[in-house]
């Protein structure tokens, strides 16, 4: 194939390259989706291997980004002639990817710029505010099926874009921004192709890092079971995505077998060793849940993995059955350490529930990650010490607190006083050296403790190395080391390791 024989381009801005090796699984989504229906497609990915394990990153982030930046420039000018870009976009990168489109045109006047991802999903007129416009299409909701519409359109010549549902664009006659129908959302998941792994550096993602299932050293790849959340928590963006989605049923789950299927690929042709589900809810189809595991267990499967779940939504047949499959961490959003606190930010379960469950992880050798969030609106010193308490009892082997920041399409954002600008949207991104003095100022907590401090402080102590050595000394550990095709890579895994233990990044 010629390299400047491709329809579609798909990029990743730069500061989604620092995600610790994590492979762009939407981008892929759509990548193998387009190419299934005949499309040839090309990702841009800069992998950084030394760049991420740098004692000094975070102090450089900017000359790393601007780095990242040119490769993409470059490499995209070895594909200029391609008609159509699309690049994915969080609230947070929204400059960055304005920046990165008006980069393109000015190589390609031409070509077509087209944005998805839950900020132009919730915001499409934010899109095109830009002097120039370099953006021409943002896509709503699911974005496979829309951007093969879109980009077939765009390829045969025709411009009536109005009939390619689940889009927005400006239309320069009518000086307004157009949105399209809404695209029906799709419930059968297991009918889009597996993500375009071969499309992207799989030896570079299957690192041996602490990064995937956090904490543990592992070759480790990232799978998506499902989409969406049906919870109603006022400081995430879930609920307002699933409405501007058009989706009623917006939690759609691929079916055991699929996901059986892709572990198999993951490790028979990529020598992965583990995984893990990103997906916000795994385990919300009790009956999915369990013939997974009973598929990983069938063929004796040894694979350690982990997933991200609800407390409301697991039991002891369901934790057991999923340690017996290989299971070895979940994570939970516990955030608050009361009832009281919980109700407040409509998190839909109770302190009984976390416990009982955290319990019940343990008593089947599960590792808990408990996720906290202080900075809330209403939160006093007692809240604080309800989270400490709390914490005292869960024991969990990983505890994370992070400091609210109010994204915009969260429930307490839209009910703010207050709506960040363009240019206050990039200063929400770790990568900008604003960031730190504009998560400060914005203050949700109607106590005077200073969080900043708090949060380094509990973030150190509630992270101890014990439970970890006792992991890594298990045969379940070490058996899987045994088994691994790329044993040298948990060797030079070994100083990062050590490192992030030292740093409690974990």
């Amino acid at each position: 194939m010629s390299l400047n024989n491709y329809d579609v381009v798909l990029v990743s801005p730069p500061s989604r390259m620092v995600n610790h090796y994590r492979a762009p699984i939407a981008l892929m989504y759509i990548a193998g989706y387009l190419r299934h229906e005949g499309l040839k497609v090309k990702i841009i990915d800069i992998p950084m291997r030394e760049t991420v394990r740098s004692r000094n990153f975070y102090l450089h982030i900017q000359d790393v980004l601007r780095d990242i930046e040119e490769r993409m420039i470059n490499e995209y000018t070895e594909v200029s002639s391609s008609p159509i870009v699309g690049i994915t976009c969080y609230s947070t990168e929204l400059l960055e990817v304005t920046n990165l489109a008006n980069r393109f045109k000015a190589i390609n006047p031409n070509v077509k710029i087209v944005v998805g991802g839950a900020h132009p999903t919730l915001y499409p007129e934010s899109i095109f505010e830009e002097p120039g416009r370099p953006i021409d299409f943002a896509v709503i909701g699911d974005g496979e099926i829309t951007m093969c519409d879109l980009s077939k359109k765009i390829l045969s010549s025709q411009s009536d874009y109005a009939q390619v549902d689940g889009i927005a664009f400006y239309d320069d006659i009518s000086g307004r921004m157009i949105q399209t129908r809404p695209r029906n959302i799709v419930h059968d998941l297991d009918s889009i192709s597996f993500p375009a792994y071969d499309l992207v550096d799989m030896q570079y993602y299957s690192t041996a890092s602490p990064y995937a299932i956090k904490g543990v050293l592992l070759r480790a790849a990232h799978i998506m079971g499902g989409r969406g959340c049906p919870s109603q928590c006022t400081f995430c963006v879930a609920k307002y995505v699933r409405k501007a989605s058009g989706g009623a049923k917006y939690l759609r789950m691929r079916t055991a077998e699929s996901l059986f299927l892709e572990v198999k690929l993951l490790k028979e042709k990529y020598e992965v060793d583990a995984f893990l589900f990103l997906d916000d809810l795994f385990t919300l189809d009790k009956k999915n849940t369990i013939d997974f595991c009973n598929l990983i267990l069938r063929d004796n499967i040894k694979m350690p993995w982990s997933c991200i779940s609800k407390v409301s939504t697991l039991d002891e047949e369901m934790i057991k059955k999923m340690a017996e499959a290989g299971c070895i961490q979940i994570e939970f959003g516990v955030e608050r350490g009361s009832n009281r606190a919980l109700k407040l930010i409509k998190k839909g379960i109770t302190i009984e529930e976390i416990i009982n469950v955290f319990d019940i992880c343990h008593k089947y050798g599960i590792r808990t990650y408990a996720n906290m969030l202080v900075n809330l609106p209403q939160e006093q010193e007692q809240d604080l010490e309800d989270i400490l308490q709390l914490l005292k009892r869960l024991k969990s082997e990983i505890v994370a607190i992070n400091t609210f920041v109010p994204y915009p399409g969260t429930e307490i954002y839209n009910n703010w006083d207050r709506k960040f600008t363009r240019e206050e949207y990039g200063l929400l991104s770790f990568a900008n050296p604003g960031s730190d003095g504009m998560i400060k100022s914005l203050r949700f907590a109607q106590h005077n403790i200073d969080l900043s401090v708090w949060v380094h402080k509990h973030w150190r102590t509630q992270n101890k190395v014990w439970p970890h050595i006792r992991f890594y000394v298990s045969p379940k550990y070490w058996r899987t080391i045994c088994h691994s095709q790329r044993k040298l890579d948990y060797l030079r895994g070994v100083g990062l390791l050590v490192r992030e233990f030292i740093n409690n990044k974990f």
